[in-house]
């Protein structure tokens, strides 16, 4: 059985008992009523078999973390006009500049473009600061961190 047909499975036997409806108790499915010490499973999850890694780890390569010294800031592009194209040329576009290893921009027309070295984000944003692209003035400034 899958993870989700388990949950659903679950959800609906806790729903019929919580109606009042004769069923499975929920002590019956491992739930409670017994203190298992593991979530009230029983030992390790079933579905997991014992040779894979933990959930959803990587490969050991740990987050890419974008150097802000390496990137500028990305705006005024129409938002919802997100494009794996539209960014491949707008990377074509900052070259320009310099060596533009990325271009990422999302949803709201904002994002980040990724540069070799921090000479050639300040070239980017004195020579592309206010340039036409696809006929939009883009703005392109320094990266800082979103305020908390």
């Amino acid at each position: 059985k899958s993870i989700e047909s388990c949950w659903a499975e679950a959800v609906s036997v806790l729903d019929s008992h919580a109606a009042g409806s004769p069923g499975v108790s929920p002590a019956a499915m491992g739930w409670g009523g017994g203190g298992k010490g593991y979530g009230g499973w029983g030992g390790a999850p079933v579905w997991q078999p014992m040779f894979q890694k933990g959930w959803g780890k990587g490969d050991g390569k740990g987050k890419r973390r974008t150097d802000p010294e390496k990137t500028a800031w990305i705006g005024g592009l129409p938002a919802d006009d997100v494009s794996i194209e539209r960014n491949k040329a707008l990377l074509e576009h900052l070259k320009q500049a310099g060596d533009c290893k990325y271009v990422r921009i999302g949803k709201s027309g904002q994002g980040s473009a990724g540069f070799s070295s921090a000479e050639e984000v300040q070239t980017a944003i004195a020579t592309l600061n206010g340039s036409t692209f696809q006929g939009s003035v883009i703005e392109v400034d320094v990266w800082t961190k979103k305020e908390a």
